[in-house]
């Protein structure tokens, strides 16, 4: 049976959380196949005409890294640079199957997608029309419109790039002498798992879903030939993995809604479809703990913690997002605007820092919010421009800082009396384990329901619905008057459950679940 929660076996990993012995066993007689859109490291063509390589620092890149002493793991994806298109060239011309960069424990293949079939794939149909579905985000009023070029995007751009990754993950596994275990990441590659199944039947295939899906009406705003395509194709898979139950929930009722032939097992979370079982998992992914601890630890986070004096007042409120319609930022903000308003004793005494990462500015909805967030950020500090001062200086309620800058945000994650994090929708939001990590003043997280955070940081933290402004700013007052002893206890719980549950459990967590299938399906035969 597909476990709800992180499995937890004593081992040499930090926090306890080992690799079982059957998903050792698994690895180290397969060769483990991760595909995505974005690869763990990018090549860089340098003046000499040498490479030199950028390695990724995401989750998933340091979860497979955590696995990759047990397999000589090969990974997917995209060229995204001249470096990669030109490397994956030579290597095609050299009849070389995989490339292996130096000083790397990971091997890897690269799709060249056509630029005009990429742009459909990723900027039309992936971002942003399936990552604004399964965010709730459309105006359904306005938009999205399937016009033409939608349709051209979908048949000449999405289905064409996933046939091309199901290809070379094909070609990867036909080159290896073990058994290919493939485990597929995200929303870009919906189409890929059944279009290997039609060419390795007996591959085993898992597919983890990093964002939210949302329930089956909601996918109505898209074709049927579109969703069910998409249906269809997740059932390939042996096991869908999702951040929370309620998103798996809602992909099986999607499924479904969508497929004729379709029959649910609620109690053992299981689809059957044309003679094949799909389990349906949750594992919610998690922070790289020694990681983020190091980059906080450093110089430069130590300059920007010293730099952030400047800023931080009496009580301290700190967001860190992607500025991004999905991160509900703007509601945070009028939230804040009205707790000054109800509680106007603090008015001078909290400062409200919030940390922006700019993102998809190609996209004219991240343009348009950016823009809003700007002008009500403005306006909250226009208004209380007289209103007291700080330190001799006129009073500035909301201090804004835009950038790529992590050791900055983890700096400031070490500092807040409150951590906002009111997303609309969210697969996860890894700041809010960040920050229960790294926070050295007993802050208490306000999170949103709807984020799937809330799934494990919940009980210790405060709840709001990510629309509702007036509770929001409740939860600030609340936040900030907090008995100590329970903001201390809180703290504590929060700290330990992010150190236990880590972005190696989240791993082994699957490894072991397809080890335990690829058991039973063997004792079955």
């Amino acid at each position: 049976m597909v476990h709800d929660t992180q499995h937890v076996n004593s081992g040499d990993e930090i926090g306890g959380n080992g690799l079982p012995g059957s998903a050792r066993e698994l690895l180290e007689k397969t060769t483990l196949i991760i595909a995505s859109n974005r690869g763990p490291l990018e090549f860089h063509i340098e003046e000499d005409g040498s490479y030199s390589t950028k390695r990724g620092s995401g989750g998933v890149v340091t979860a497979v890294s955590a696995v990759s002493r047990y397999n000589d793991l090969i990974w997917v994806a995209s060229a995204m640079t001249d470096g990669d298109r030109a490397r994956a060239r030579e290597a095609d011309e050299a009849g070389e199957v995989i490339i292996s960069p130096p000083d790397s424990d990971i091997r890897l293949r690269f799709v060249l997608a056509d630029e005009d079939a990429y742009d459909g794939y990723y900027n039309r149909i992936s971002n942003p029309l399936l990552w604004f579905l399964q965010h709730y985000l459309w105006d359904t009023p306005r938009s999205p419109d399937i016009d033409k070029e939608t349709w051209r995007a979908w048949r000449d751009g999405y289905v064409t790039v996933n046939r091309q990754f199901a290809e070379e993950i094909v070609a990867a596994a036909r080159a290896s002498k073990r058994k290919p275990l493939v485990m597929l990441q995200d929303y870009h590659l919906y189409l890929t798992p059944g279009i290997i199944r039609e060419m390795m039947p007996d591959v085993t295939l898992q597919h983890f879903i990093h964002i939210p899906w949302p329930d089956p009406d909601y996918w109505q705003l898209l074709p049927r030939e579109m969703r069910s395509a998409i249906c269809d194709s997740m059932l390939a898979n042996d096991i869908v993995g999702f951040q929370t139950s309620s998103h798996a929930r809602s992909f099986m009722n999607t499924c479904d809604f969508n497929l004729d032939g379709v029959d649910l097992d609620y109690r053992h979370r299981e689809i059957h479809y044309r003679g094949r079982t799909t389990k349906v998992a949750v594992y919610p992914i998690s922070i790289d703990c020694d990681a983020v601890e190091a980059v906080a630890a450093s110089e430069d986070a130590l300059r920007h913690e010293e730099h952030l004096n400047a800023f931080v007042n009496e009580f301290t409120i700190v967001r860190v997002d992607r500025a991004e319609p999905s991160k509900n930022i703007v509601r945070g903000f009028l939230a804040y605007d009205r707790f000054l308003e109800k509680f106007p004793e603090f008015i001078g005494r909290v400062n409200f820092l919030a940390f922006l990462v700019p993102s998809r500015l190609e996209v004219l909805e991240y343009v348009d919010y950016l823009d809003d967030i700007n002008t009500v950020v403005g306006r909250i500090n226009t208004k209380y421009a007289n209103a007291a001062e700080q330190d001799g200086v006129a009073w500035q309620p909301i201090s804004l800082f835009i950038g790529d800058d992590y050791p900055r945000a983890l700096a400031a994650l070490k500092r807040y009396d409150v951590l906002l994090v009111n997303a609309i929708f969210d697969g996860m939001n890894l700041v809010a384990k960040e920050g229960a990590l790294l926070n050295q003043q007993d802050g208490v997280i306000i999170l949103s329901e709807a984020a799937g955070a809330y799934q494990q940081l919940g009980p210790h933290s405060l709840t709001v619905s990510s629309t509702d402004i007036e509770s929001t700013a409740e939860a600030i007052h609340t936040a900030l008057t907090m008995n100590p002893d329970k903001r201390a206890a809180w703290s504590s719980e929060l700290r330990e459950l992010v150190r236990t549950q880590n972005i190696r459990a989240w791993i082994y967590a699957q490894i072991d679940d397809l080890a335990k299938l690829t058991t039973a399906t063997r004792e079955y035969r």
